[in-house]
């Protein structure tokens, strides 16, 4: 909580009721490269619309969902890595994938996002 008023509860819940849309969507992206292509379409402009929608209410509210994937890791993200003790402490390491966005407000984080990284990939001399 930010300052552990009633409206801070809200925005928290706010804040979680987003995150779980936004997997919602993640998952419904995936399973759409599954689908037939003439359902495939319905589907994919109805969660096109979706998301514009979330973005619209995120907007409103003064939020901002944060996914980092693909973004050079370093101990000041703004997330919770799930697999760090694979690695060791100096390694070069990426977001390889995003488990649950950061929500933001301006630059304060209202909820820590989930991530699981990757060591950097080194390119071929």
């Amino acid at each position: 909580m930010v300052d552990g008023g009633k409206n801070d509860m809200k925005i928290e819940s706010v804040a979680q009721l987003c995150v779980e849309y936004w997997k919602l969507a993640a998952a419904t992206e995936k399973a759409l490269s599954g689908v037939l292509a003439s359902d495939g379409k319905r589907l994919e402009a109805q969660l096109k619309f979706s998301k514009r929608q979330l973005d619209v209410l995120l907007q409103d509210l003064g939020l901002r969902l944060v996914d980092f994937s693909g973004e050079r890791f370093h101990p000041g993200l703004a997330v919770s890595v799930d697999n760090s003790g694979d690695f060791e402490e100096d390694e070069a390491l990426v977001v390889g994938k995003t488990i649950e966005p950061t929500v933001m407000s301006d630059m304060t984080v209202i909820r820590l996002g989930r991530v699981i990284v990757a060591p950097v990939e080194q390119e071929e001399e």
